[in-house]
């Protein structure tokens, strides 16, 4: 089930894409005139909100910048993982596309469909602020938005939606007048994220052999050769297919029983010939081998063997007469 290690960056690549979204949002501050006096840029980070918040309470000494953190600022983190059983696929879908390699592809198993939450924590001092940033997220989530993901470490693209589904506002106003202020509004999101298998290479089929056999004996009546013409197409080349027909009187291969008085081994890719009809091949295999017979696999045959003659190993000297023939598609 598990061989070498694969990575495809799945969920660090859509924790990205999400972070993206929300690292443009900026505050600003105007005086009476409703002139602008300063603007500055949220700062977002990824991390559970009770991190940021205890940085904020944590204030040894009040006049000092280096202790507290500035607000306004953005967090955001991972809230659930769960399968998408809405947008389940076949156990066995694969995904081709073309390989850098020549004359290969590229398969990879799945894609296998997950739902993965987000929670995106606004924390400010002011309400205004917290208002400001709300409203140049709020318009553009209808309750969706869709963004194009690169899958695969960019092999396949996705339009993926990011579905807003709660606003949560809290307002830790509470304690003495040195406690610091610290409005929270929490929205939670859901999107897709898919996750692939491992990737495998396999070649193009530019030639396919058809053979048609009669029932019976299984003899080769017919072959037909199908082609790409040019020989080296790609996918998405313009070719043209020829088929090529031929009656051949020799098959590719014949699967021969013999009897033997005693044990007979032929040696793998000698050359064997039949007494009687003249034929030579090739000893592909033998199997089923005892005292009194086995059977051969043979190819490369430039004659037809025929029951009731001998056939002997040039090289093992092994003899046996045949007494079954059948030919064998290639």
């Amino acid at each position: 089930m598990f061989g070498d290690p694969f990575y495809h960056n799945s969920i660090r690549n859509m924790v990205a894409v999400f972070g993206t979204i929300f690292n443009n949002i900026s505050v600003v501050k105007r005086d009476g005139s409703n002139k602008v006096l300063s603007s500055a840029r949220v700062p977002l980070a990824y991390g559970p909100r009770q991190k940021f918040l205890a940085r904020i309470e944590s204030r040894p000494d009040l006049n000092s910048p280096n202790v507290a953190i500035k607000l306004p600022r953005m967090s955001f983190e991972i809230t659930n993982l769960q399968y998408d059983t809405n947008t389940k696929l076949s156990k066995n879908t694969n995904q081709v596309v073309n390989s850098t390699v020549t004359n290969k592809r590229d398969k990879y198993l799945g894609p296998v469909p997950y739902r993965i939450g987000f929670q995106l924590n606004i924390i400010t001092k002011q309400q205004d602020d917290a208002l400001q940033i709300l409203e140049q997220i709020l318009p553009f989530f209808q309750p969706e938005y869709t963004v194009t993901v690169k899958e695969a470490n960019g092999v396949f693209k996705a339009d993926t939606p990011i579905t807003l589904t709660s606003i949560a506002l809290n307002d830790d106003y509470e304690g003495d007048f040195l406690s610091r202020r610290a409005i929270i509004y929490t929205l939670d999101f859901e999107t897709r994220v898919r996750f692939y298998g491992p990737k495998s290479a396999s070649g193009f089929i530019r030639t396919v052999i058809t053979d048609v056999n009669q029932f019976s004996t299984n003899a080769i009546m017919e072959k037909i050769t199908t082609t790409t013409n040019p020989t080296n197409a790609q996918p998405g080349d313009d070719f043209t297919v020829t088929n090529t027909f031929s009656f051949p009187t020799v098959p590719d291969f014949q699967r021969v029983t013999i009897t033997t008085g005693s044990t007979a081994t032929y040696q793998a890719n000698e050359s064997v010939t039949g007494s009687v009809s003249g034929a030579t091949a090739t000893m592909v295999q033998q199997s089923n081998l005892t005292a009194s017979g086995s059977t051969l696999k043979l190819g490369g045959l430039d004659a037809n063997f025929v029951v009731g003659e001998t056939i002997t190993g040039a090289s093992s000297s092994a003899v046996g007469t045949i007494a079954t023939v059948t030919d064998l598609p290639l």
